[in-house]
């Protein structure tokens, strides 16, 4: 009678737990609910207000919480009230996400009209899901409340009934506690070490063995029975991380359609001559006609044309090493030509890796910064360096100059990822330092910028720049960009 008697209470004791920690949970479910809409609206109105960068970010965070949510709704065919009304709310949800996300996107477009009319009908489907809210939590409340009352009313009769039950029985309880003692320990012992050997890793146990058909033996069961699961989960995450692995393969493989997206900005380049420079240039040419001879004159001009043919091919088509040093060559002629012993241009090239492939016009914008932003202000001689040589499966070409140097911030911005170069520069391509380095990055199908270029520089002592091609001992480039372009 006292273990059906205790059972009872237990099972009873355990629907008002369930009951309790459902409401509880219902409401703080439904609470969270009410705060994640009232937050999206304040954040959307913050947005729209200031269009700051931290309520559009918070908004998204709240967005994306909010969508999770919604998805956890169920939506299936109900006929209780309470489901019907969870289900409403779900679906009013996903039309306010919708109509704040046309609010967002209309701001940043600028729409007024647009943002206007969606921020005002998010305001009213979010009234009604409040208003939802508050109906569900009511009737929650008002439900739990009366079953608490009836289960009270149970647990208070069930509790005079044992406290009799216990008194008649205490001298029992201690004989059949003491008969059962052992019983109850060794198993539960031997479970315990099966337990610290599954926290240790070792999952190759085997179960334990009860004799009795009691709560012992269900938990030992369960326990055996969780060690299985817990192994097939093992394998399973196993299975997914294999999964996952070749998922990002392939997600490799299809960067390099990224290729396409830049083509009609590679073409765009083809006609970007800087109109100052052509001047410049010209100008040089007919003052040498004048006061020199045809030839020096003619080779002047054969070079300008050089450097304006090889600038103007179509830059999707890979080049060698050595016709990018010869361009190079072409345009420090140039402007020897222009400012005569105020720069000097020294070479150090190693010969076997002039059959390298690369992107085109690369070398040259590299030679140009260093002039423009390097020398071209400098009251002493300027001197830029082109060293080219290979560095195991890499070639590394160096740019450098003594000129005026850049602070790290500079350098930092050359670099950055989300720069971008100056429209007004007097290049004579119109290719500054990050078309070059998207352009490398892509042909290369490299992620990371220090993989491909490196800055060194200090403020009066001169820049280096160095770009990193990779190239195969054999003596080719092994990039699959290229061999698929």
């Amino acid at each position: 009678m006292l273990g059906i008697t205790s059972l009872f209470s237990y099972y009873n004791a355990k629907i008002v737990l369930n009951r309790f920690h459902s409401i509880i949970s219902d409401y703080v479910y439904l609470n969270s609910l009410n705060n994640d809409v009232n937050l999206l609206m304040i954040e959307v109105e913050k947005y729209l207000a200031s269009k700051s960068s931290e309520a559009l970010l918070n908004y998204y965070t709240i967005y994306n919480n909010l969508q999770e949510k919604s998805r956890n709704i169920p939506r299936e065919a109900v006929y209780d009230l309470d489901r019907l009304m969870l289900k409403d709310i779900g679906y009013m949800i996903d039309n306010l996400l919708k109509e704040t996300d046309s609010a967002v996107r209309a701001k940043r477009g600028r729409i007024s009209s647009e943002y206007i009319a969606h921020f005002t009908r998010s305001n009213q489907i979010s009234e009604y899901i409040k208003l939802y809210i508050h109906h569900l939590l009511n009737a929650k409340l008002q439900g739990g409340s009366q079953k608490y009352a009836m289960i009270t009313k149970n647990m208070t009769f069930i509790s005079y009934f044992n406290l009799l039950i216990i008194i008649g029985s205490v001298m029992l309880n201690i004989f059949l506690a003491i008969l059962f003692t052992y019983r109850l320990t060794k198993p539960i012992v031997e479970l315990s070490h099966s337990a610290e050997r599954i926290s240790k890793g070792d999952f190759d146990i085997e179960p334990v063995e009860i004799q009795t058909d009691d709560e012992i033996h269900i938990l030992a069961k369960a326990f055996h029975k969780m060690v299985v699961n817990i192994r097939s989960y093992i394998d399973e995450i196993k299975r997914q991380a294999e999964i996952e692995k070749r998922l990002k393969e392939q997600e490799m493989q299809n960067l390099k359609m990224k290729n396409l997206l830049k083509e009609a900005e590679l073409k765009s380049l083809q006609s970007q001559i800087n109109p100052h420079f052509l001047f410049n240039t010209l100008n040089a040419a007919s003052q040498l006609s004048m006061m020199e001879g045809a030839d020096k004159a003619s080779e002047f001009i054969e070079n300008i044309a050089e450097l304006f043919r090889y600038n103007l091919r179509k830059l999707d088509e890979p080049v060698t090493l050595g016709d990018e040093i010869k361009y190079v060559k072409n345009y420090m002629y140039i402007l020897k030509t222009r400012f005569g012993n105020r720069i000097e241009f020294f070479t150090d090239i190693e010969e076997r890796v002039l059959e390298a492939k690369m992107p085109c016009i690369i070398i040259q914008p590299i030679v140009e910064n260093a002039f423009i932003h390097g020398l071209e202000h400098l009251e002493k001689n300027g001197e830029i360096h082109l060293n080219i040589k290979a560095d195991g499966g890499k070639i590394l070409v160096e740019v450098q100059d003594n000129g005026i140097g850049m602070d790290e911030k500079r350098v930092a911005a050359i670099i950055g990822a989300d720069s971008s170069d100056d429209p007004s520069n007097r290049h004579v391509t119109g290719i500054g330092m990050h078309n070059v380095i998207d352009r490398l990055r892509l042909f290369y199908n490299i992620s990371e910028i220090k993989d491909v270029i490196e800055i060194e520089s200090k403020i009066g002592e001169g820049t280096k720049v160095i770009l990193k091609i990779p190239y195969g001992e054999d003596g080719v480039c092994h990039d699959e960009a290229f061999n698929s372009g």
